[in-house]
């Protein structure tokens, strides 16, 4: 090990021509939570699950996740690897428990961007063709016209992505939380759908533990997405610090803003209006706060967030997938690097083409659109095991430092420590109160066991080095290997 040991210390990262700053890495942070997007599709469930108490879930869910998002920061400290949990779940557990992390980050950003890309169509159509809006055909298109113009952008370097990227999060927040302060206004003012009362963050008033539960679940799936900073590690200025910052940073903002935004939307319209419009609930709340043609800024806020999460998704995902194919656990092709911007191109065209493959699967299909609904919906549930894996990884990692200081005690154990335990917490308690479908279990499982039967395959019958490397110490230099193709 030695030896492999010193040829990863002196090789040298292989993405590195991008040189991303503190506050682009913020920005992909904020754009992967895609909030226009999230709220879009998630308020009417939220509201179904705890009534108006969507507050409450939020604000449970940001320490835990401020933990993580810590643990985040100190093993990217430790290991500036793009695979993130990947690579680090693989050094500090199990190789197959690393395999495993990035299998379900990898589902977690591909379907993920497929089910970005109809809601890309839909409100493209409203803005500018309404009458092909309930046309399947013309909104597949549409979104997968979009899904090519996000991948040739993304082609051109994180530096060109990053200057797509800002204008559309600043415009995507001002919006956001100046139409939420005129529905917060309209609350106190009593002249929304609902009047204002404290009951409803009571646990009665949220419909018990199992609303509660729901709504947990669906807020892990909101904050989702703010990783999306650290997988782009290798290509930052400060690529020990940055990334963990901008994690750290991205949390606290959704934070705030998901509370804002949730408290001025539900009331808006009545529980049984959302769930009639749970696919453009925003632009109707903007059409109902907003006067006349201004009601179309919040189409347009929703559309231009899609695009900039679904680009954040195949960034994320394709830096994933170089850094899995580096340990040669996906195919060599994924390691092709273009050798000015020092973009991983060849991951990000596959990442991108799956996306239109599936795209095209679902509207061919009935039964395979379902199936990819059904896996879509198991995202919260497979986000929830690799933050919590990630976070056990942290805590276990620094365990010999824990008793330097109150702060090394704090933020290597304890908040670490709690996010692991919430998110297990989560996962149990979700199953046992009801709060996630059968079919929803059997998707996230069924995924995660298929990548499970993979990594068997590929160490009994391909002898992958990746999954006879042996585990390390805290402190321990990198022992898997780094290669650059370019």
């Amino acid at each position: 090990m030695t030896a492999a040991r010193d040829a990863a210390a002196t090789a040298q990262p292989p993405v590195r021509a991008a040189r991303l700053g503190l506050g682009d890495a913020i920005i992909l942070g904020l754009s992967s939570s895609g909030p226009a997007q999230t709220l879009a599709v998630s308020l009417a469930s939220l509201v179904a699950a705890c009534h108006y108490g969507g507050v409450v879930p939020l604000l449970l869910c940001f320490i835990p996740m401020l933990g993580i998002a810590i643990g985040y920061q100190r093993l990217n400290r430790w290991d500036q690897s793009s695979g993130a949990t990947y690579t680090w779940v693989a050094r500090v557990f199990h190789p197959y428990l690393g395999f495993l992390s990035g299998w379900m980050i990898l589902l977690y950003y591909t379907l993920g961007t497929s089910s970005l890309t109809i809601p890309a169509g839909t409100y493209s159509l409203e803005l500018f063709a309404p009458a092909l809006v309930d046309n399947h055909l013309a909104v597949a298109l549409a979104g997968g016209g979009w899904n090519v113009v996000v991948t040739l952008l993304a082609l051109k370097g994180l530096k060109v992505a990053a200057r797509f990227e800002w204008p559309i999060v600043i415009f995507q927040y001002v919006v956001l939380l100046a139409v939420a302060l005129a529905g917060i206004a309209a609350l106190v003012r009593g002249t929304g759908a609902a009047h204002f009362s404290w009951s409803w963050f009571t646990l009665e008033g949220m419909g018990g533990m199992r609303g509660l539960m729901s709504g947990i679940l669906i807020a892990c799936f909101m904050y989702s997405g703010w990783d999306a900073a650290v997988y782009v590690n290798e290509e930052s200025k400060d690529r020990i610090e940055s990334p963990g910052h901008a994690a750290i940073a991205s949390v606290v903002i959704l934070a705030f803003f998901y509370a804002v935004t949730v408290l001025g939307f539900q009331a808006v319209l009545s529980p049984d209006e959302l769930e009639r419009h749970a696919g453009d609930a925003l632009a109707v709340i903007g059409a109902a706060l907003l006067p006349g043609p201004w009601a179309t800024l919040m189409s347009l806020v929703v559309l231009t967030g899609t695009l900039a999460t679904l680009e954040a998704a195949v960034i994320s995902a394709a830096r994933v997938g170089f850094a899995m194919s580096r340990d040669h656990v996906m195919p060599a092709l994924f390691r092709r690097v273009d050798p000015v911007s020092g973009n991983p191109w060849a991951a990000t065209l596959v990442m991108s083409a799956l996306n239109l493959a599936l795209l095209g699967l679902a509207l061919a299909t009935g039964s395979v659109g379902r199936a990819l609904g059904n896996v879509v919906s198991s995202l919260g549930l497979i986000s929830i095991l690799f933050y919590g894996l990630t976070a056990a990884a942290a805590v276990w990692q620094n365990r010999r430092t824990l008793a330097h200081s109150a702060t090394d005690f704090v933020l290597g154990g304890l908040l670490p420590g709690f996010g692991a335990l919430f998110m297990a917490w989560v996962t149990i308690e979700s199953v046992r109160s009801g709060a996630t479908s059968g079919p929803v279990i059997a998707y996230g499982i069924g995924s995660v066991a298929v990548g499970a039967i993979t990594a068997l395959a590929m160490h009994r019958f391909g002898a992958v080095p990746f999954f006879t490397a042996a585990r390390v110490a805290p402190g321990d230099a990198i022992s898997l290997p780094r290669e650059h193709t370019s």
